[in-house]
């Protein structure tokens, strides 16, 4: 958020809070000022008073990624896992699921009312493939590190096989 606002980053400060109920109750005490987190996630706090909602800043990566350590998981096992997981997703963001069984089991695990489930999953997407990573994501999640100081820019043309196992993921 600094970075799209033009602010300063070189003496940014954060604390730790943990997940959502520690973010909320630490502005609530007064110990933080403000936090990020995704809206749906946020939602019923905010209906409920115990937060206010005061602006959204859209991430320059997805929402989600998967990352392995590459020597404590086999390259097969990882390749079955995205296998399945795409097989998941698919069915989970099928029209006739987000109509219906996607929609309940997303109230019954997280409680969230049906109006606010069903425009989440309007809202989002989902890969067709989970193995598969657009190139412009690492470039950009990269170039928006490099600019917060969280990582060294390296010399030279980026290498996007140092970030991404090609023989497991695929970079579109």
């Amino acid at each position: 958020m600094a970075l799209q606002q033009g602010w300063p980053t070189e003496d940014l400060q954060f604390q730790v809070n943990n997940d959502i109920r520690g973010l909320v109750n630490s502005v609530n005490d007064g110990s933080t000022s403000a936090f990020m987190w995704e809206w749906f996630t946020t939602k019923p706090f905010a209906d409920a008073g115990s937060c206010r909602f005061i602006g959204q800043v859209p991430t320059p990566w997805p929402s989600w990624l998967i990352a392995a350590h590459p020597t404590r998981a086999a390259p097969s096992d990882i390749c079955a896992f995205l296998n399945g997981l795409s097989g998941y997703v698919r069915t989970f963001a099928s029209p006739e699921h987000g109509a219906g069984p996607s929609v309940a089991f997303i109230q019954q695990t997280f409680g969230y009312p049906e109006d606010d489930v069903k425009a989440w999953l309007q809202a989002v997407a989902y890969p067709d493939d989970c193995a598969e990573i657009p190139a412009h994501v690492i470039t950009d999640t990269l170039a928006v590190l490099q600019k917060a100081g969280v990582v060294t820019a390296p010399q030279g043309e980026i290498d996007l096989g140092q970030y991404v196992d090609v023989s497991i993921a695929k970079l579109t």
